[in-house]
């Protein structure tokens, strides 16, 4: 299983108490050494900017003006992002540093797809919704969704993040469906994240709750569920590290009980691995695509061993070969061609994408639901369902384009777990 912790600096001096163990990451009083790391070549780090896990106690700003650092903002469980001029040999020494490592540039796929057809005919069906877009929905049948959507739609109490370039509030697919979010683009950040730039964020949120059975545009997977718009990309697709950790750790203190990430980076740092850590702690599902790459370089959180890796199928239930591969990658989805919400803004509300980021909010739907019948199962069981409930495709048993199978929401919903 490829899911290890990556090396922290390009060029940079990084502490080595970044280990891949978790308790190897802290210390006591005892000064740390120092290695010099590569960062694979795909990272960036921001330069100048530093994500510092202090102890317990130390006040970052005194740390800050000490240090002659700027304090840019804290991310939670005593970690902060700091920017200025200081190099780790002179932070390695101040006690009150457990770690520290490069604030990393991540950034979303290029905007792609194609604007949404007008809706064909739809043959009205009393056992199917209304929804003009569903005969080209092929996710919405070939997960068996179109089997349960009346009897599980999900329930309002299972708050589903969407940690991504925000979610269009004024689409009239999210009329009623979002909860308060937060906006980790603004400066400082702040209470939002219902208007997306971008429209990627938008899109991954249709897939999971848009409404269904309203006689507009596409039928979600999970519309009975909230959903919490956490905005960390800004018009641009761009975001760093530091405040994915920070918008991950602040949508489990905020309610979130599953939380879908379709985005990724060629390494993981030790801030991210802390906040997923500090998620499944507090009993939260976490979903991550796999990546878009088409080979087996594993991209994170996808490949973190905190999260559900999500490939991506197309549909006649084959792979879809942009997808990243690897023993790491848990459950597939459609992914290839998906038809979903989009900003008002760019278009007709509608459009085509596909990616991994598409794939990975049927999972979380899925999650959502089997969370709303089953309230009792813990994340753990959770997950154990959806695998246990996949269909196998692509190869026989567990492989390394589906891993154990494309999720089956039919099955994940009507069997017992544990059967």
């Amino acid at each position: 299983m490829i899911r290890s912790f990556a090396a922290l600096a390009a060029g940079l001096l990084c502490l080595s108490a970044c280990q891949t163990s978790y308790t190897s990451a802290y210390r006591s009083t005892a000064p740390v050494t120092l290695q010099r790391q590569s960062l694979p070549p795909q990272a960036q780090a921001i330069p100048g900017e530093h994500v510092v896990r202090l102890q317990p106690g130390a006040d970052p700003a005194t740390f800050a003006r000490q240090h002659g650092l700027s304090l840019v903002m804290p991310v939670g469980l005593n970690m902060y992002i700091f920017k200025g001029a200081a190099p780790f040999q002179v932070l390695s020494q101040d006690a009150r540093v457990q770690w520290a490592e490069p604030n990393l540039r991540i950034s979303l796929p290029p905007e792609n797809g194609r604007p949404a057809p007008a809706p064909p005919p739809l043959m009205a069906r009393a056992d199917q919704p209304n929804d003009p877009f569903l005969p080209v929905q092929y996710g919405f049948s070939i997960t068996g969704t179109d089997q349960i959507w009346r009897q599980q739609p999900g329930s309002p109490e299972v708050i589903v993040a969407v940690i991504d370039s925000g979610i269009d509030g004024q689409h009239p697919e999210f009329e009623g469906q979002l909860v308060p979010g937060f906006d980790f683009t603004l400066k400082p950040p702040a209470p939002g994240g219902n208007v997306d730039g971008y429209g990627h964020g938008t899109h991954v949120a249709g897939v999971i709750g848009a409404r269904t059975h309203n006689g507009i545009g596409i039928a979600g997977v999970a519309p009975g569920c909230k959903l919490m718009p956490v905005r960390i990309f800004n018009d641009f697709g761009h975001s760093e590290s530091g405040r994915s950790a920070a918008a991950v750790i602040w949508a489990v203190d905020h309610g979130a009980k599953v939380i879908n990430a379709s985005w990724g980076s060629p390494m993981e740092g030790q801030a991210s691995k802390e906040a997923y850590q500090y998620a499944l702690a507090h009993d939260v599902v976490f979903v991550a695509a796999a990546g878009n790459s088409g080979n087996n370089e594993p991209k994170y959180p996808g490949a973190s061993e905190e999260a559900i890796g999500v490939s991506a199928t197309n549909d006649i239930d084959g792979w879809a070969s942009f997808s990243t591969f690897g023993d790491w990658i848990d459950l597939a989805a459609p992914g290839k061609g998906i038809l979903s919400t989009y900003p008002l803004n760019k278009g007709n509300g509608y459009r085509i994408m596909e990616g991994t980021s598409m794939a990975a909010p049927f999972v979380t739907a899925a999650a959502a639901l089997v969370r709303s019948q089953y309230p009792q199962l813990n994340h753990q069981q959770v997950r154990a369902q959806l695998e246990r409930t996949a269909k196998d495709v692509i190869m026989n048993g567990k492989d390394k384009y589906a891993g154990h199978g494309r999720v089956d929401m039919a099955r994940a919903v009507r069997e017992a777990p544990g059967r």
